[in-house]
């Protein structure tokens, strides 16, 4: 593929670079060297020529890796930004912090900023960069913010593990650090989806159920990575605005003809006279409070604002405080989104967006604006090529089989996948190996990567059979190739005549991903069997021979289907149950003596799914012990094919199921809201990699499309 020009800077190694002003400024405030021997030479010099005088820990390096990206607003998903440029900023700056009362975040507002950049990378196809910092760049940031009375960090944007972590039961102490990179235990649906829901209001519902279907599909020795890449996301993904005093929103509202908000921003941008009197006002009142010069507040923009951030919590804090010199390194992206050879800015916020652990410190997120060019895959199969147009794989994941005995990965007749979310024939979650093959079908965006090359072809389509009817070309449809030409970002959208032929483009043209010939919506085409080959024409459109051979892909994009079909509760142990509606349902519950008595709940349901994968039923409580499993009479343990509270298909005809469950609540339980959840998982899946299916050989059981029906008991003590 054709890349920039890289810059002689971008040529050095980093122990090559000559430092910057500030580099040098924060070495010697760790070292006691002085700051003018160090300024412009490198970490080589430095290490030949103070070899005894400093710490050769400190003239290390550390990576710092991450990915840039755009975040889909409807459906959170996220899609790599190929090709943009980071650039990394030694960073100084001065903030107001802002701690309101009651909130459980701070904010803060940057005034008098200096940075100085240390280095620039290219992300590649997938957005992702690294860059490698000085350790003594990362020491001088600890020891700044080990020196400020804040725990556990007084810069730590919270991301989504915090959320959860916070969610999780546990004895009301302060916060521990929490460096390390395992992800919580999974818990978003053991309380039969109370925390479930609290995370979907907090981060919205779509991360919340990719977060649920990881947990549904989790088991031991599974790859963990799309799991750790959601937890380690921001946990709010657009700036929260702050909640400023009525002082400070009267300067944004503004009354009148004149806008005191612009002649705000104007000032403190440009340092022009004539603000308002109200202006003045706010502002004196202010620097009196903090004790700090006019002339620096009047620097302040308060609609520039950073955060939230997770708040001091062990000690007390003014509403406002100054916080002066702090250090951080700082990212900017641009990007030609234009295709004009400029880079337009797509990321500029920057501030704190490293989370310095001590030790592990996980990748960066940078999340692009609106205007940034994303990419749709960027992981890509190597297909390796022929000169006979040719179907290799599905995603990453091939659909030409091994030889046998090992398992196919794909039955090109049928459509399925044969090695994803096997059957169990126990019905239970956990069954011996081995497994039968599968019959799992494929859902959402599939690409189709292959070979379309041959003597004599300058065009290409894939003509496709649905449900053994007549053939027709896909139209209609197009997605983004990329290449890097003289430093300039270039793309190119694929698009089809009226008869679905694609121009070939050659190999040497260097468009990424190379070999995908279709990037199919599948969620756009009805569900079923579509039987698929590809076809070459010469410049003309006169088709070439031979065609290739047939490949089938079975596709479901619909969402189970489960229902609560009736709820009744007795006192344990009796012999008539009362009947309960599905609606706000309520048990008074009777005590003896003033003590509660334990009861029951029987709860009954129906399940299906076109491709079921499992049903899993459960109860929760609000604390203090809840719904507990109660064996019904026709069945034992192990479960077998009864088991009302959890079943796998048992062969890929068992598609739908009847059960009725029965729950036992102590009398010790406090009196609540109690909560019983049916998750229903369908066994389609994707096989674009973003899961990590390709790391198992695609021998795992992943969850993409799901449904959880929940209802709520009250229990009330009688």
């Amino acid at each position: 593929m054709t890349t920039r020009r890289r810059t002689p800077s971008e040529e050095m190694t980093p122990d090559r670079r000559p430092l910057t002003q500030m580099q040098a400024t924060r070495l010697a405030g760790l070292t006691g060297l002085n700051a003018r021997e160090l300024v412009g030479a490198s970490v080589v010099d430095i290490g030949e020529r103070f070899r005894w005088r400093l710490d050769p820990e400190l003239l290390f390096f550390r990576r710092i890796c991450g990915q840039v990206v755009k975040t889909d607003p409807v459906t959170g998903i996220e899609y790599p930004v190929p090709f943009a440029t980071v650039h990394v900023y030694d960073t100084d700056c001065n903030f107001f912090g802002f701690f309101p009362g009651g909130w459980p975040w701070a904010w803060f507002f940057p005034f008098r900023c200096r940075r100085e950049e240390i280095a620039s990378v290219v992300t590649d196809a997938c957005g992702r960069f690294c860059v490698f910092v000085p350790r003594w760049e990362i020491d001088w940031i600890l020891r700044f913010r080990r020196e400020r009375l804040c725990f556990p960090d007084i810069f730590v944007k919270p991301n989504l593990r915090d959320l959860l972590e916070d969610l999780l039961p546990r004895p009301p102490i302060v916060r521990p650090p929490k460096p390390e990179p395992d992800p919580p235990p999974p818990f978003l649906l053991k309380d039969s989806g109370i925390t479930f829901q609290r995370v979907a209001q907090l981060v919205g519902r779509p991360t919340a159920e990719r977060l649920g279907a990881l947990e549904s599909g989790a088991t031991i020795g599974q790859n963990a990575g799309e799991m750790l890449h959601l937890l380690e996301r921001k946990a709010l993904s657009q700036p929260l605005p702050p909640p400023l005093p009525s002082e400070i929103k009267e300067l944004q509202v503004g009354e009148g003809a004149e806008p005191r908000v612009a002649r705000l921003e104007v000032a403190s941008l440009y340092g022009r006279e004539g603000l308002t009197t109200a202006t003045s006002k706010v502002q004196t009142s202010l620097a009196a409070q903090l004790n700090i010069d006019l002339d620096v507040l009047r620097e302040v923009d308060f609609q520039r604002f950073i955060g939230p951030f997770l708040r001091c919590i062990d000690i007390l804090v003014p509403e406002w405080m100054p916080i002066l010199d702090v250090p951080d390194i700082t990212f900017e992206v641009t990007q030609d989104v234009d295709g004009d050879g400029d880079q337009e800015v797509i990321y500029s916020e920057g501030f704190f967006d490293v989370r310095w652990n001590a030790g592990f410190i996980p990748d960066v997120t940078l999340e692009a604006s609106p205007i940034a060019v994303t990419g749709r895959v960027c992981d890509v199969p190597d297909v390796p090529c022929k000169d006979v147009p040719e179907i290799q794989f599905v995603g990453r994941m091939p659909v030409i089989n091994p030889p046998a005995p090992a398992a196919p990965y794909h039955d090109a007749i049928l459509g399925y996948a044969r090695r994803v979310n096997r059957p169990h024939p126990s019905g239970n979650l956990v069954d011996p190996l081995p497994n039968p093959l599968a019959k799992t079908p494929y859902t959402r965006v599939l690409q189709i990567y292959g070979c379309n090359h041959r003597p004599g072809a300058a065009f290409y389509r894939l003509m496709y059979s649905y449900n053994g009817g007549a053939e027709a070309p896909f139209t209609g449809l197009t997605w983004p190739l990329y290449r890097v030409v003289g430093g300039a970002l270039q793309s190119l959208w694929p698009t089809a005549d009226a008869n679905g032929w694609y121009p070939i483009l050659p190999d040497s043209d260097g468009w990424f991903p190379g070999h995908l010939l279709l990037d199919w919506p599948t969620g756009q085409f009805p569900d079923g069997n579509y039987r698929i080959t590809v076809q070459l024409a010469n410049a003309a459109k006169a088709v070439l021979p031979p065609l290739s051979a047939a490949v089938s892909f079975r596709v479901d994009n619909s969402l189970p289907t489960a229902q609560f079909m009736d709820m009744a509760w007795r006192v344990a142990g009796a012999a008539a149950w009362n009947p309960l509606p599905l609606v706000c349902p309520m048990v008074m519950r009777p005590t003896v003596g003033g003590v509660p008595v334990a009861i029951e709940f029987r709860v009954s349901y129906v399940a299906s799914a076109a491709h079921l994968r499992s049903a899993i039923l459960t109860g929760g409580g609000c604390g203090g012990g809840g719904p507990t499993r109660l064996l019904a009479p026709n069945w034992s343990e192990p479960p077998g094919l009864d088991n009302p509270y959890e079943h796998w298909h048992m062969n890929t005809f068992d598609n739908s199921l009847s059960r009725t469950a029965v729950f036992s609540l102590a009398g010790s339980a406090l009196p609540g809201c109690y909560t019983f959840a049916l998750a229903v998982h369908s066994r389609a899946f994707n096989p674009s990699g973003g899961d990590g299916g390709q790391l198992s050989d695609w021998e795992y059981d992943p969850v993409y499309n799901w449904v959880y029906p929940q209802v709520n008991v009250a229990v009330v003590d009688a």
